[in-house]
């Protein structure tokens, strides 16, 4: 056992992504203010994931990082770690504090137990599973382990943190949490009082037609960007849909108006993923130059694309709550999202955002040739959503009752 209290942060299954993201800063907070009090153990997959996404983290005081290499191999190795190897773990650790940031509830002893819950697949309609087995079919067998694996003892938890409220009203209707127990912490609380990472303004320019001493070479197309993992739900097909639709109008229209609409749309997707955008790389190649598959981006790279791009355009269907939303959102600059209940709730207190039917290509063709041409009708803040649950603004508020509750 550790001479100091000791704190567990379980993130093992992570890999890529804003889930990175939530991992980083969750540790940055606990090395900044409990590494002399208590012993931080941290445990990932790889610890250089996140070096690579911010050189800091490779100083972290206070945080002991405990790889679990396997942790990609299949199902099972997962699993055998949630309800196997942390129960031998936290035996020997004797944990004031286990906090699980991937959704599970691993079978542990500790003072104090916490689950994170951000994964969106619980929400899947219907309609939109039956895609899933026939477009990514390991989607939804992902979402069957959710649904009876994952989700078994979340309510031996002291707290279920989740992203925003609809995640905790599913969550509370579906396995009987009491209210008590629920706490909604938005990422936005730490990611609007980010600069971003470390040094981002110094990579290299993605959208490069600027000089040195600032001057355009050449002039710039209008630039949307879409940063987001090869997942059916992402919804990459609409925006190749209305790009067609885009294209299709400006090729009736006069030789001075489509030089004045040029534009493009960087996807961090590579089109070598999977089968499903496989095909539509392949599609866009053929007809739509205008669509730049970046590939995945390290996060100062991303911040670098975010600093250098026009709109952010995000379809997706499924999202707890969205992190490029709140990251590009700290840029001021317009955002086309979907019209569901995460997109607004995670754009409600902004005012540069425009909300659009996640089936219809012709609204977001229409959208997009307003963005480009500088007439956007910005729909502002909503106010209608609802919260009914005890909100967290910060990981200093989280902890404080985390840890205060173990007393």
């Amino acid at each position: 056992m550790s001479a100091k209290p000791v704190i567990v942060v379980s993130a093992t299954r992570f890999f890529q992504g804003g889930t990175l993201v939530i991992v980083a800063e969750c540790l940055k907070f606990l090395s900044e203010h409990y590494s002399t009090t208590h012993t931080i153990k941290a445990l990932v997959y790889k610890k250089a994931l996140y070096e690579q996404m911010d050189p800091r983290l490779h100083l972290l005081e206070g945080v002991e990082w405990i790889e679990y290499p396997k942790a990609r191999k299949s199902a099972l190795h997962r699993l055998y770690q949630e309800y196997i190897s942390f129960g031998k773990s936290a035996v020997k650790w004797q944990p004031v504090l286990w906090l699980s940031l991937q959704d599970s509830t691993p079978r542990v002893k500790a003072t104090v137990r916490a689950v994170y819950f951000h994964n969106p697949l619980l929400e899947i309609p219907l309609p939109l599973l039956a895609k899933f087995w026939k477009h990514q079919p390991r989607l939804a067998l992902l979402r069957l382990l959710y649904k009876y694996i994952y989700t078994r003892g979340i309510k031996n938890n002291d707290f279920v943190i989740t992203q925003q409220a609809g995640i905790a009203a599913l969550l509370e209707g579906r396995y009987g949490l009491e209210r008590s127990k629920i706490r909604v912490f938005p990422p936005k609380s730490f990611l609007l009082n980010s600069t971003g990472p470390l040094n981002y303004r110094a990579e290299s320019k993605p959208l490069g037609e600027d000089t040195e001493d600032g001057t355009q070479t050449k002039q710039r197309p209008y630039t949307f960007i879409f940063p987001a993992t090869a997942f059916y739900y992402k919804n990459h097909a609409l925006i190749l849909a209305a790009c067609r639709l885009l294209n299709d109008q400006l090729s009736e229209s006069s030789a001075h108006e489509q030089a004045s609409l040029n534009y493009q749309v960087i996807l961090t997707i590579d089109g070598s993923e999977n089968r499903h955008v496989q095909q539509l790389a392949l599609a866009a190649q053929k007809e739509l130059p205008e669509i730049q598959f970046a590939g995945f981006l390290k996060r100062t790279l991303l911040y670098a694309y975010y600093k250098k791009a026009d709109c952010m355009i995000f379809p997706s269907l499924l999202e707890s709550w969205g992190l490029p939303l709140s990251e590009f959102a700290a840029q001021d600059k317009p955002v086309l999202c979907v019209d569901l209940s995460y997109g607004r709730s995670t754009l409600r207190d902004y005012n540069k955002a425009v909300f659009f039917d996640p089936e219809n290509e012709k609204q977001l063709a229409a959208l997009m040739h307003q963005a480009i041409t500088g007439k956007l009708n910005f729909q502002g803040p909503d106010n209608r959503i609802k919260q009914d649950y005890q909100i967290l603004n910060s990981w200093e508020a989280l902890f404080q009752q985390l840890l205060d509750s173990g007393h």
